[in-house]
């Protein structure tokens, strides 16, 4: 029976791991027993070398499935390779797992093999990478198979102080009989909807899908939101929009208004000379106009016009990247680089 509330986020996760022998059993006929996979690898937690020999217990096919999805390479390259290597993994901690994992990946080429035998010498603090985790909480690729893995490590490591877990491989379980009940064949319509009001879960899940946009500008970010979700787009250019023409402002040395200063006044202001015409400020009287909209009532701009300031938007801060203003070395003057 579970521990905890179904509503209660705690609740709902540990459920999840109660439930792993049996959610085990009924997609592949077998209850796990994953700790006794655990205890027969406990002796290579001390400093002692990996043989070709010591891989079978990882295996154990009368414990789990690890037959049915992976498979280590033959004894003829794996003991050339383990050769003389002796990995440290009592000493393995946060600051030196990159290395020894990139060690472990030089032997055995698959992060899949290399997180398997992470989690069993140490399920304290180790868990398995698998498709349904990656799926699970869209997990950010890396530059390379060891930051993908760092990645997920942080996410359940999150997971595990947020919802108590004794170990990270029990968190570890815990998400695989989520995936499997709100994804897989098994479904609970129960788990899902706690699932659904995790907002814990919901930001790292959104953490990880939208953190390769962190390094873009407002108007970058505003532009590639464009066709996914245009309503977010137009409300980040119409922030964007303002921000950029008062920088405009600065850039052509306009002085009589400050931060405060009504966005028309900044526009009028603005010189009517090099790339800035009367045609120019009005678009962007218009521009301003739909940002009042948007902000003060929340009506959202047309197809049409949120094309157009998408893409004015994307050219202003690409002007503003460039050095506009220059000597001009004939009429001793200014000039302006064009929009």
């Amino acid at each position: 029976m579970a521990t905890g509330q179904i509503g209660d986020s705690p609740g709902y996760l540990r459920r999840c791991l109660e439930e792993f022998p049996e959610i085990c059993r009924r997609k592949y006929g077998v209850a796990f027993d994953l700790a006794a996979v655990e205890n027969k690898v406990r002796h290579l937690r001390r400093k002692t070398p990996l043989t070709f020999k010591d891989l079978s217990d990882f295996e154990s096919p009368e414990n789990w499935w690890f037959q049915r999805y992976w498979v280590f390479p033959p004894e003829e390259r794996i003991t050339p390779a383990l050769e003389g290597k002796t990995f440290d993994f009592w000493n393995l901690s946060r600051s030196n797992e990159a290395d020894l994992i990139r060690e472990i990946l030089y032997v055995f080429k698959s992060i899949d093999l290399v997180s398997i035998i992470l989690r069993f010498i140490r399920p304290d603090d180790y868990a398995i990478l698998s498709s349904p985790m990656q799926h699970l909480l869209n997990i950010r690729g890396g530059r390379d198979p060891v930051e993908t893995y760092l990645n997920y490590l942080r996410n359940v490591r999150d997971i595990k102080e947020q919802y108590r877990f004794e170990r990270v491989a029990d968190a570890d379980m815990a998400l695989w009989v989520l995936h499997e009940k709100c994804f897989g064949v098994h479904r609970d319509h129960e788990i899902e909807r706690a699932c659904h009001h995790d907002t814990f879960l919901w930001r790292l899940r959104a953490r990880n899908l939208v953190a390769p946009l962190s390094e873009l500008s407002d108007a970058e970010l505003a532009n590639a939101l464009r066709d996914v979700k245009p309503d977010l787009a137009a409300l980040i250019a119409c922030y964007s929009f303002e921000i950029l023409i008062r920088r405009v402002g600065e850039r052509f040395g306009v002085e009589s208004f400050g931060t405060e200063a009504p966005l028309d006044k900044v526009i009028e202001e603005i010189p009517n000379y090099g790339p800035i015409d009367v045609i120019r400020k009005a678009r962007w009287n218009t521009f301003r106009e739909i940002r009042n909209q948007l902000f003060h009532t929340g009506q959202l701009p047309g197809i049409k016009e949120r094309a157009l300031l998408l893409e004015e938007v994307a050219q202003l801060e690409k002007y503003l990247k460039k050095k506009p203003v220059v000597a001009d070395s004939a009429g001793g003057g200014k000039r302006f680089e064009p929009l």
